[in-house]
């Protein structure tokens, strides 16, 4: 950590007092999400669904050992799409709300099919001992399908971590490392602590496995960014394909855009779509895209009680949320313009 480094004391000394807040401040929310962890993986294993933790505290363990050496977080929950229903109730049970309102995500119908289908996770929250608490159900493994295997096969490989006495199921550190890659693409490489990770994990991991998940153009994008960033040295690039990634490439240039720009989140529809797109070219997830731009799932229910809405409705909301993003898109040009006639 930064607050424990010579060098900052040396270079900024001011900074100091104001690091070591910031760190005992992450170190007490990496424990509040620890805890949280293990009472989920509890709750599980007593009900008997089968449960991965990605990333967060587990993945903490993995690379360093340390459940804090992460930082905050949310509590990300990875079930089987068949048993998302289950995990839903099960939560509920234990105290937790829909963030975003009613879902038909759960429903064993064609409702709850295609959502689970089209989307990959459901946030939900409970208030407890004064602080908010965040889970994260999903039920595909990345933002775009066909990247990883399913939870079967993602089951099968998982590995073990404990927090305290609790055994915690997560990812195995070769699948860790790919949904990493997955997860700071979605992200276009903007946040340091997805790649900080990244580095972690490829300099323990196998060379078996590494020539095995080397072909993959994400795992070969996330690496020409962390050559650039100079997270690596060329002894971890032991195989050709790795060795061969361009550090001057679009992906390279895309990365420091990102990290450099003040507003990271904003992006255009059509850009943003096609990016996903562009992350798996199967045609599975094609189709899963295409759908979720057309007809998301909160668009199939009422939201305030969970009640189906027709055909009809549902196309009269889209076309009156489109309506309503052009004409904010429309009153921001109006303002700019506005501006720039003033200066």
């Amino acid at each position: 950590m930064l607050h424990a480094d010579p060098a900052v004391s040396d270079l900024v000394p001011n900074l100091g007092d104001e690091l070591l807040r910031a760190a005992r401040s992450e170190a007490m929310a990496a424990l509040g999400l620890a805890s949280l962890t293990r009472e989920m993986a509890s709750l599980f294993a007593e009900a008997a669904i089968p449960l991965l933790v990605m990333k967060g505290i587990p993945l903490a363990l993995q690379t360093t050992g340390s459940l804090t050496s992460r930082g905050r977080g949310d509590c990300d929950l990875f079930v089987d799409p068949s048993q998302v229903g289950e995990a839903i109730a099960l939560l509920q049970s234990a105290g937790f709300v829909l963030s975003d309102g009613a879902s038909c995500v759960g429903e064993d119908s064609f409702r709850g099919r295609y959502s689970r289908f089209v989307s990959i996770e459901i946030s939900l929250h409970r208030d407890a001992g004064g602080r908010r608490q965040w889970i994260d159900l999903h039920w595909h493994a990345a933002h775009a399908l066909g990247l990883l295997p399913g939870f079967q096969e993602l089951w099968r490989r998982r590995e073990t971590v404990y927090i305290n006495d609790q055994l915690i199921w997560t990812f195995s550190q070769c699948d860790a490392f790919v949904h990493g890659c997955c997860h700071a693409t979605s992200d276009r490489w903007m946040l340091l602590r997805n790649l900080v990770d990244l580095e972690r994990l490829a300099i323990e991991l196998p060379s078996t496995e590494m020539v095995r998940i080397q072909k993959q153009r994400l795992v070969r994008k996330s690496f020409a960014v962390l050559l650039d960033c100079g997270f690596l040295d060329d002894s971890v690039l032991r195989f050709s394909l790795l060795a061969s990634v361009s550090t001057n490439s679009s992906v390279v240039r895309l990365a420091r855009r990102t990290q450099l720009s003040v507003d990271r989140t904003s992006e255009n529809l059509l850009i943003y779509g096609l990016r996903y797109l562009n992350m798996s070219w199967t045609p599975l997830n094609w189709l899963a895209k295409m759908l979720l731009m057309i007809a998301p799932p909160d668009v199939l229910i009422k939201r305030s009680n969970g009640k189906p809405l027709s055909f009809f409705r549902i196309v009269i909301a889209r076309i009156e949320k489109l309506i309503y993003q052009v004409s904010i898109r429309n009153t921001s040009l109006r303002h700019f313009r506005n501006s720039r006639d003033q200066l």
